[in-house]
């Protein structure tokens, strides 16, 4: 139990720095404050997990009927419209048992079986920590969780005190939240590491934009002059060879930032990423 109460921690955090995001990005207010009522669900789920510790061979199904029912509750009750809808939709042929296997194994899933199935499995595969990885099937190599074999959501740098060279770059997976370390210099998706075929792109009046000069204002034209960055510790590190990408999260220059949460509500620089021909690798739990 005192393993729980610890690890809970990182629940609050999530859900403070939704609200804090809440306030700062009001274009994101919608997601975050679903995604606030949804966080409420997922740590019931982990606390559980944690003190079920259901087997490798049960886990899907241990999800599919301890979890997935308040994931679809909560979905249509309060998400946003046309995800209420979409779930409403299909809930008489939803198969969750099916989708949350394929989710485990990496398989293709459309936008509603790929939401439904990992906001219920996140929160017990984080539970299960080390052992998820007997849970889930993939490759592992550095550009997959060494945990489960899942794929990044996104990249972050983050320093200690100690550090005296450049903040380190980690990648959080979008199956088990397991972050590890990888190259800054390296796509995510393909491993390219031809600084050529790598672009960034962030708000004018940020280091990166001003390399790039790209301009990003949530409003606002493309030619429009910079004035306070709302983006400063967020880019896009898009590759040219395989045409994918994935935000970063920066804690060095925002020490508060959650990357999970504030990888979720960065929608103007997922639109923007869009535009310039790039996909990202996983949408978020948004479908962002």
């Amino acid at each position: 139990m005192a393993q729980v109460l610890l690890e809970t921690d990182r629940w609050s955090k999530r859900r403070q720095r939704a609200e804090q995001l809440k306030e700062r990005w009001p274009f994101a207010a919608e997601v975050l404050t679903f995604y606030g009522r949804l966080l409420d669900v997922q740590e019931r789920a982990y606390a559980a997990a944690c003190e079920d510790a259901p087997p490798p061979e049960e886990v899907s199904a241990y999800i599919a009927e301890r979890v997935a029912p308040r994931v679809i509750e909560v979905s249509v009750g309060s998400g946003p419209p046309a995800l209420a809808a979409a779930v409403l939709e299909r809930f008489h042929e939803i198969d969750v048992s099916k989708f949350v296997r394929e989710w485990l194994r990496g398989g293709e899933l459309d936008g509603v079986a790929r939401y439904l199935a990992r906001s219920a499995a996140g929160p017990v595969l984080e539970a299960l920590g080390a052992a998820a990885g007997a849970a889930c099937a993939g490759p592992r190599d550095e550009r997959h969780c060494p945990t489960c074999a899942g794929l990044p959501q996104l990249s972050f740098f983050a320093s200690s005190p100690e550090d005296l060279v450049t903040a380190h770059r980690y990648l959080e997976c979008s199956r088990c939240a397991t972050a590890w370390a990888y190259p800054r210099m390296t796509c995510a998706v393909c491993g390219e590491n031809d600084t050529a075929k790598l672009v960034v792109h962030g708000e004018v009046g940020t280091t990166q934009a001003e390399l790039t000069g790209a301009v990003i204002k949530p409003g606002a034209g493309r030619s429009a002059p910079a004035t306070t960055a709302q983006f400063p510790h967020l880019r896009i590190d898009g590759c040219k060879t395989c045409s994918h990408y994935v935000l970063t999260v920066d804690l060095d220059r925002d020490p508060r930032a959650v990357p999970l949460v504030d990888e979720i509500a960065a929608i103007p620089l997922d639109l923007y990423a869009r535009e310039r021909g790039l996909t990202k690798l996983v949408p978020n739990l948004m479908g962002i």
